[in-house]
C-alpha cells in the first residue's frame, strides 16, 4: 500500500509538472530591425527676426557694420545694412527665384539669377545653400560665411519669431539704375 501511494504520488507530481510545463509561454527573440527615425528638419520658427553686427575681413580691411536679418523659411533670407543705426545702406534679398542687391547709397541694383552674380557663382551659393546656413547656425547666435575675397562673421542678437514683415521681393524705385552684378559688386571690393 505504501508503493501505491508512492507511486501514486510520484505520478501526480510528474503530471503536475507537465501540465505546468504545457501552460508555459515561450518568448522568442526575434532581431526585428529597429525603426528609422527619420529627422526633421523643418525649423523650430518658421519666421526668425535678429539684429545683426557683420564683420567683413578681407586681405585689406576689417569692416563692422551693422543691421537686420529677415528670414522666411523657403521663402528669403533678406539682409538691410544700416551703417552706425542712420539709415539703410544696402540690402540683399535672396529667394528660391534669385538675388536683389540694392545700393541705396548710389542707388543702384542688381536683380539676377544666382549664376549671373560672381561672387554668388564662384563659391557655388544658391537660396539652398544660404537657407541651410543661415537656418542651421542661427541658434548659435553667430553665423559665418567664407565667400574667398572676404569672411563675412555674422553675430546676431535680438533673435525672435516675427512674422508681420513682408516677405516679397522688394520693389525698387524707377530713381535707381540697374546694373550689372559685376559693377554693382566692384565697388564693394570684388567680391
Amino acid at each position: 500500500m505504501k508503493i501505491r501511494i508512492k507511486i501514486k504520488t510520484l505520478l501526480l507530481i510528474v503530471a503536475g509538472t507537465v501540465v505546468m510545463t504545457a501552460c508555459k509561454t515561450t518568448k522568442t527573440v526575434e532581431n526585428s530591425p529597429k525603426p528609422v527615425v527619420v529627422k526633421d528638419n523643418t525649423p523650430k520658427f518658421i519666421n526668425v527676426t535678429a539684429k545683426l553686427n557683420v564683420n567683413v575681413k578681407t586681405q585689406s580691411d576689417n569692416i563692422n557694420v551693422d543691421g537686420k536679418l529677415y528670414m522666411r523659411y523657403n521663402e528669403m533670407i533678406r539682409i538691410t545694412v544700416v551703417p552706425y543705426g542712420i539709415m539703410e545702406a544696402a540690402r540683399l534679398e535672396f529667394t528660391p527665384q534669385g538675388v536683389l542687391l540694392i545700393d541705396r547709397i548710389n542707388r543702384q541694383y542688381v536683380k539676377a539669377r544666382y549664376e549671373e552674380v560672381p561672387f554668388l557663382k564662384k563659391y557655388n551659393l544658391n537660396f539652398q545653400s544660404l537657407q541651410q546656413r543661415f537656418w542651421n547656425e542661427y541658434p548659435k547666435e553667430r553665423i559665418s560665411l567664407d565667400v574667398g575675397a572676404a569672411v563675412l562673421d555674422i553675430k546676431l542678437s535680438k533673435i525672435n519669431n516675427d512674422a508681420t514683415w513682408d516677405a516679397s521681393m522688394t520693389s525698387v524705385s524707377s530713381r535707381y539704375k540697374a546694373v550689372s552684378a559685376t559693377e554693382l559688386m566692384s565697388k564693394f571690393g570684388g567680391f
